[in-house]
Parts: C-alpha cells; sequence; structure tokens
C-alpha cells in the first residue's frame, strides 16, 4: 500500500521531476559539447620522460656519506614536480621545442602537426609529474601525437641542462670544515633515464567530467524526488475518501461529484429499467 502511495506522489508531482532532470540534462549536455569541442579534453596523447635528479661530484669533504647524497636526491626529486609548474618553465620549454625542429621533422616529417605549442601556458597545463625516490616522471598530454612528444622530449632537455637554475636548497657542511667549504653547494644534476616515449592514446585531461557529469544527471534525478515529495508534504489539501478515512479515522456514507466547468456537460448515468416479470 505504501508503494502505491509513493507512485501516487510522483505521478502527482511527475512534472517537478522532470523540470529538474532537464534542466540538469541541457547542463550536462553543454558541458559534454564544450569538452567535445576542446581538443585534448577527452581523448589526448600522452607521453611520458623520466630523469634521475641528483648531485654533481663533488669532494667527499662536503658531503658526508653516501646515504645523505641519496637524502638529498630524494627531496630535491619532491620539488621537481612543482619546477614544472613554475613561471618561466614553460616558456623554456617552447623554445627548446623551437630549437628542436629539425628533430622533430626527421621523426615525424615536414610540417608536422604540434598543436599550440607557442603558447607556453597551453604547455604548462599539459604537464604532470610524479616521483619514486629521486626518479621524475613527468608525462604530456596533448591533442597530437607529434606535438606529445615535442614537448616530453623539450621537458627532457631542459631538465637535465638546467635543473640546478629552478632548485633553490641549502646543505648543511660537514662538522668541523672550513667556513669556505661549508659555503660551497655541490649542483643538482637531471639525468636522462627514460627519452620521451612514443605517444599513445589514451584519456584526456577532462576524461573524468564525464562521470562528474553522468553523476549530476543522477543526483538531479533524486533531488527531483526529494522536492516532489517535499512539496506533496507541505500541500494540505485532500484528494480522494481515502485521504479523508485516514486523517479523520471516520466512515464517509456519501460524497459530491464535482461540479461542472463552465461550458463542460457532464453525461448523466442512465439506470437501466426493472426487468419486467
Amino acid at each position: 500500500m505504501e508503494l502505491r502511495a509513493y507512485w501516487g506522489v510522483v505521478r502527482r508531482r511527475l512534472w517537478l521531476v522532470i523540470l529538474v532532470v532537464v534542466i540538469a540534462a541541457l547542463y550536462v549536455a553543454y558541458q559534454g559539447y564544450h569538452l567535445w569541442k576542446t581538443p585534448g579534453a577527452l581523448k589526448a596523447y600522452h607521453s611520458t620522460v623520466t630523469i634521475q635528479v641528483g648531485l654533481q661530484p663533488e669532494p667527499r669533504s662536503m658531503i658526508p656519506s653516501y646515504i645523505e647524497d641519496m637524502q638529498v636526491a630524494e627531496s630535491l626529486a619532491d620539488a621537481v614536480p612543482s619546477v614544472v609548474t613554475m613561471p618561466g618553465f614553460d616558456k623554456a620549454v617552447s623554445d627548446q621545442i623551437g630549437q628542436d625542429m629539425q628533430t622533430i621533422q626527421a621523426r615525424y616529417g615536414n610540417n608536422p602537426d604540434l598543436g599550440n605549442w607557442q603558447d607556453p601556458s597551453t604547455i604548462g597545463g599539459a604537464l604532470s609529474a610524479s616521483r619514486s625516490h629521486n626518479l621524475v616522471t613527468i608525462d604530456v598530454s596533448w591533442p597530437t601525437a607529434p606535438g606529445a612528444w615535442a614537448i616530453a622530449n623539450a621537458v627532457g632537455e631542459v631538465l637535465t641542462s638546467h635543473l640546478n637554475t629552478y632548485l633553490d636548497y641549502i646543505i648543511e657542511g660537514t662538522p668541523g670544515a672550513s667556513p669556505a667549504a661549508q659555503q660551497l653547494q655541490p649542483a643538482a644534476i637531471g639525468r636522462l633515464v627514460s627519452p620521451a616515449s612514443d605517444p599513445a592514446l589514451g584519456a584526456g585531461s577532462a576524461g573524468n567530467r564525464l562521470t562528474l557529469l553522468a553523476a549530476i544527471m543522477l543526483v538531479a534525478l533524486i533531488i527531483g524526488l526529494a522536492l516532489a515529495f517535499l512539496v506533496d508534504y507541505l500541500d494540505d489539501r485532500l484528494r480522494s475518501a481515502e485521504e479523508v478515512v485516514e486523517l479523520l479515522q471516520l466512515p464517509v456514507y456519501g460524497e459530491l461529484p464535482r461540479a461542472p466547468r463552465a461550458g463542460e456537460q457532464r453525461e448523466r448515468r442512465r439506470v437501466p429499467p426493472a426487468p419486467v416479470a
């Protein structure tokens, strides 16, 4: 009986549920169209490059032990993911791509489709980095395969050539060492472990937004049903004799029909004549 009552509420307020779902569907359709029209949003090519972070060899008096070397290298590797988002790093990558154009053309032919590689802000948004010990892997997500490889290759070149210029660190000298030795700092270096990989097609930078848009439709349906039950709960009108009996706990002995509206004719119920004996 309660399921029938619930269905009655949904049927009476179905317009409200449909209204909420339609509004959500329009928003989802707009966002989905925007993502579909944005290159690399849903599908993109990925190329990765891996570097090993370390310290330039220096006299052992400056760094007491190999263990400390590794600790410093891992600490520096922690900072590399933030380096790829630094202002100016994306510009350095863009400039490096321009210098590598002959290499890129040798790999992908003349006039390769590199995408909008001359816009540094676009390059910065395509980079993400992860670290394992002193190994840092940079992933490039780009709309075109040649562009993904070119950016990953340029990132590896910039980091291996100029890593020390992006890192600001201090290593305490060995106790008892001379002040001049304590002021010297071994340079941070990056060694290319894995060059830019062949681009592979995968999810774009906004691929997870499709799941979010689907969740929005589900939430809209739930909100619509909740509003339907709320509006019905606030509505204190009585619509049927069953509701009157349930509310007053009294039997109903008669019921007046609804008066016809203007221009409406109510059909009279004809009583069949009694059979003649």
